[in-house]
């Protein structure tokens, strides 16, 4: 349970953090990096999104020993 909190606040850290590069960037005229920041912090997530269910379908095999 705990691994999961902690997986929560570090997807709400990233998102933070790049909502203020996001915002920063924006207003100094640089609208591709800002784009460009989003769309690496959102790589970011989607990447330990995918190792977390790759994590859980291991989890349900060994639990009902499939395949």
């Amino acid at each position: 349970m705990g691994m999961g909190i902690d997986v929560l606040f570090k997807i709400a850290g990233v998102g933070i953090l790049i909502s203020v590069f996001h915002t920063a960037l924006k207003q100094a005229g640089k609208e591709d990096m800002a784009h460009l920041c989003t769309l690496a912090g959102f790589a970011l997530v989607l990447l330990w999104v995918v190792q977390l269910l790759g994590r859980l379908f291991t989890t349900v095999q060994d639990v009902f020993k499939l395949f």
